[in-house]
């Protein structure tokens, strides 16, 4: 009994050791490396993440005529997909080679068109005054840099919206990249108008539906902006 137990704890070592490291690597990827990573991730025959749209995202498009739409680090489509069944013209991006294949399969099999685009979010050109909607949604981008905030501001034309989802990082430890803190979210987009902000532990769209921490949003850029 004895030499199972210590085999038990060392496996659970073992397997803290190997989370940890993981978490490390969260933090210090870069974009590229990024995308190795969720190329092993979108090939598991199970995925990662639902296969639903976000809920806050079809909410608010629910009440929104459609136009120009981003999908920020979109995956395998899902919402992407979504928003060209209701009509919207629909741009996305990632890293990730096996994540667009599956999203321009999923919008193939569903009858409509998006453009999808391998490129990271510190590097995709967004353009000016382009974009009547843009989605973060689980999105791994620097959300914490008011420089892509203003990046993401300048892009939409005014009275576009944002819609934003994404883990509550753990107090005291360093956010990983696209979650954020308690309460931040309305600091980070004060050039905006808050029209949803809530923080709630739910299921989260990732990890096989975990309960989780969630921060959601949904912000408006000013028409005089």
């Amino acid at each position: 009994m004895a030499r199972w137990l210590r085999l038990s704890l060392i496996l659970l070592g073992c397997f803290a050791l190997a989370i940890a490291c993981l978490m490390w690597w969260f933090l210090h990827a870069t974009p590229s490396q990024y995308g190795g990573f969720f190329n092993f991730v979108y090939r598991h025959p199970m995925g990662a993440f639902t296969r639903e749209p976000n809920r806050l995202l079809a909410d608010t498009v629910a009440s929104l005529d459609p136009g120009r739409a981003l999908d920020v680090a979109m995956g395998e489509g899902r919402n992407a997909v979504y928003l060209g069944t209701k009509g919207w013209d629909v741009t996305g991006f990632d890293v990730s080679d096996e994540a667009l294949r599956q999203a321009v399969a999923r919008a193939a099999k569903a009858g409509v068109r998006i453009r999808a685009v391998r490129e990271s979010s510190e590097a995709f050109d967004y353009g000016r005054e382009q974009w009547d909607l843009i989605v973060l949604s689980y999105a791994f981008a620097p959300i914490h840099d008011p420089a892509y905030i203003r990046r993401i501001r300048d892009s939409l034309k005014p009275g576009g919206v944002v819609v934003f989802e994404h883990y509550i990082a753990m107090p005291r430890v360093r956010a990983a990249i696209g979650t954020v803190g308690h309460g931040e979210l309305p600091r980070l987009f004060a050039d905006f108008e808050i029209r949803r902000h809530e923080e709630t532990k739910a299921k989260s769209d990732w990890q096989f539906g975990r309960w989780a921490q969630i921060a959601r949003m949904v912000a408006v850029k000013p028409k005089n902006q």
